[in-house]
């Protein structure tokens, strides 16, 4: 078998790099293996149509082709001698539609073809990862059957072989069933098992009958690798357990001569030992007795026969072994009672009689003895606010068959202190899952209370600091908005020269004046804006726009401002770069930046925006070739700042309100921002922004 698979895969890797493509060279190859190879039944190749020689209409029902004129050639010795047929039925089998889909090596099925059970192993042609099409030979079974049929198990066991699905590839008796019949045409218990195991190419055994005989048989099964195929042996159980039916026969005429002897010896040795045993028993009960009473310190007698010395010795070692793990329990109870975790053990009914409690409960004015005694249950230290929230929870655990649960709720101190504890308790259930009993721990937590009511109420005072911070800037922005809107519609009177023209200084000053005024509207804005961020007021209204508009707005809207300088716009208008934002904020953002970027470059400067859209953001950055920032100031970047050019005596002045409104509006919208910068050589502020819904 894997010398016909290594015949299939050199074929096809020499059809892969056969570049001549004859059919006439092809055919007297395949003819060639076939003659060469008298395992073989049949050797041939099927390509996909114009695959091989790109003119398979020139061959349409010639020798070996069909009317498809595919090159298709099967050389078989089927009938005795050797022939060329076109092959069959490849548009449906599996020898020729498997490798294709599968693209590796096939063993196909065993099948009958005129007569003989065949199967076929198959190597698929690739080129360049693509499928051309396959190389095939055909291998006869019956050989199985002659070499399987020949083997005996005992009187009249005997062994078979099936493919991966079932079918019968080889049987002593029933030669007319094999390539007929399969493992699922035998109603017989098991065989379900049998079925799996064999296509999953497992080993195993089953017990069954068999089909022919009705006998008791045991079946094993073991894979055959290369085929796919599995081998059967079929044992009676009768005659597998012959020999064993004998020896048992005789191990029992054995086994009866031997209790003989042996309960004489046992009668003779056990009045010897009884009188030892005696002594022994005696000395455990005046051990137990004082065991009961405490007293661990007390041992066996050891004087004894030597055959029975281990016995007190082991009792010995049990004792001391007693000794010491009960001073392990009274130094862990030391450790618990000088612990804040004070341990209860209670019986699951309402208000929690106690069966034990460790004596640190003196940390809330209580005594052990006050439990133990029934005075005092657990439900009378808790407090009636909280009692029947306590309950329900417990109940509730219980009732969905929890085994642990943890509760806080406050307690009474035999001072009348309150005091809040935290519980930690297991739910202890029987086999059935009965509750037997609760234990666990209460932990004082008062202080963690206390401090968890502080932080709200400074919250609350932060809250409300807030709102009056909200409500004196709305004032202060009435106050200030009114008579600077009056001061800025004055001077642009006087420039408009309503009141008769104005010489080049009174110009100079009124346009400095509304400039002024201005510029103190834009700051009383930012800090506007940065309080409602700051009180989580400042709302978002998001929508989808395209950046190129408002950037070429904003270009057109500053050309003013730029003068001498030139304002580069590397962005591609004819490009939508849509965005899901808040359209005002975003261009809020861009003004910001721009207005910075042009107030601090020089004459004959230049300023670039430029937009780069990925696949999850869109990244846009500002460049200036202004005086740029010195790099310990570039983590301060959003704060107030007043910084000395070091190159000039020029100041870098800026409030800072503007740069502190961008961050927070680009972190409102999930993006990024952040600047690279140099002193002297200019800046660049950078941001970025989720293409999609960022909020």
């Amino acid at each position: 078998m894997q010398s016909s698979m290594s015949i299939a895969r050199t074929l096809a890797s020499s059809l892969e790099k056969y570049d001549t493509r004859n059919r006439t060279e092809a055919n007297a190859m395949l003819e060639q293996i076939l003659r060469d190879n008298p395992d073989l039944i049949g050797s041939y190749v099927c390509f996909e149509p114009n695959a091989f020689d790109g003119v398979d209409a020139t061959y349409i029902n010639t020798t070996g082709h069909d009317e498809t004129g595919r090159f298709i050639p099967y050389w078989n010795t089927i009938g005795g001698e050797v022939k060329l047929d076109p092959l069959v039925d490849y548009q449906t089998s599996s020898y020729y539609q498997l490798p294709k889909r599968l693209k590796k090596d096939v063993v196909t099925e065993p099948y009958l073809y005129e007569g003989a059970l065949i199967v076929s192993f198959v190597s698929p042609i690739m080129k360049e990862e693509n499928f051309q099409g396959i190389v095939g030979v055909d291998v006869s079974l019956n050989y199985i059957d002659d070499i399987v049929s020949d083997i005996e198990i005992f009187d009249t066991g005997y062994a078979s072989v099936v493919s991966r699905t079932g079918i019968l590839m080889s049987h002593p008796t029933e030669k007319e069933w094999i390539g007929h019949k399969s493992l699922n045409s035998f109603d017989i218990p098991n065989i379900q098992k049998l079925k799996v195991d064999v296509y999953n190419g497992r080993s195993g055994y089953i017990e069954t009958l068999d089909p022919i005989t009705g006998k008791e048989v045991t079946i094993f099964y073991e894979p055959v690798e290369t085929g796919k195929f599995s081998f059967l042996l079929i044992v009676p159980k009768e005659e597998m357990l012959a020999g064993v039916t004998t020896l048992q026969k005789q191990l029992a005429g054995i086994s009866f001569v031997a209790i003989c002897f042996m309960g004489g010896g046992a009668l003779l040795i056990a009045r010897s030992i009884t009188k030892p045993i005696k002594r022994i028993v005696g000395n455990f009960n005046k051990i137990s007795d004082e065991a009961i009473k405490g007293k661990l310190d007390t041992r066996a007698n050891t004087d004894v026969d030597i055959d029975f010395r281990k016995i007190p010795e082991g009792l010995n070692s049990i004792l001391e072994a007693l000794e010491e793990s009960n001073a392990s329990i009274q130094e862990m109870k030391t450790v618990i009672d000088s612990s804040p975790a004070i341990v209860f053990k209670w019986k699951a009914t309402p208000n929690w009689p106690v069966e034990l409690v460790s004596n640190n409960i003196n940390l809330l004015g209580y005594s052990p003895e006050e439990f133990d005694s029934g005075h005092l249950w657990y439900g009378d230290i808790v407090h009636p606010e909280d009692l029947d929230r306590v309950q329900k929870n417990l109940d509730k655990q219980m009732a969905e068959g929890q085994n642990d649960f943890t509760q806080e709720y406050r307690i009474i101190t035999k001072s009348g202190d309150i005091k809040w504890v935290d519980e930690r308790t297991l739910i202890k259930r029987d086999k059935k899952g009965n509750i037997t009993y609760l234990q666990g721990i209460i932990l004082d937590i008062t202080e963690k209370k206390e401090a968890e009511k502080a932080i709200i109420e400074a919250k609350m005072i932060a809250e409300a600091a807030n709102q009056t911070k909200s409500q004196f800037l709305a004032n202060m922005s009435h106050e200030l908005r009114t008579p600077l809107n009056s001061i800025i519609g004055f001077s642009d009177v006087l420039l408009e020269g309503a009141f008769g023209k104005l010489n080049e200084k009174q110009k100079k000053y009124a346009h400095n004046i509304n400039n002024s005024g201005e510029h103190l509207l834009e700051i009383i804005n930012d800090i506007l804006d940065l309080s409602k961020i700051e009180a989580g007021k400042m709302e978002l209204k998001p929508e989808h726009f395209g950046l190129e508009a408002i950037i070429v707005e904003l270009k057109n809207s500053l050309e003013p401002l730029v003068k001498k300088k030139q304002l580069i716009l590397d962005v591609d208008t004819n490009q939508e770069y849509p965005v899901y934002a808040d359209k005002l904020k975003i261009k809020q953002v861009l003004y910001n930046i721009l207005s910075n970027a042009i107030k601090f470059t020089p004459e004959k400067g230049k300023i670039a925006i430029e937009i780069n859209y990925g696949d999850q953001e869109i990244t846009i950055s500002v460049s200036d070739s202004g005086i740029g920032i010195p790099s310990e100031e570039q983590d301060k970047l959003f704060k107030p700042f007043r910084q000395l050019d070091s190159n000039s005596n020029r100041k870098y002045q800026g409030t800072g309100l503007g740069l502190a409104l961008v961050r927070n509006i680009i972190d409102m919208h999930g993006g990024q921002i952040w600047v690279e910068s140099e002193a002297g050589k200019g800046s660049t502020f950078i941001f970025t922004l989720p293409r999609q819904n960022g909020f």
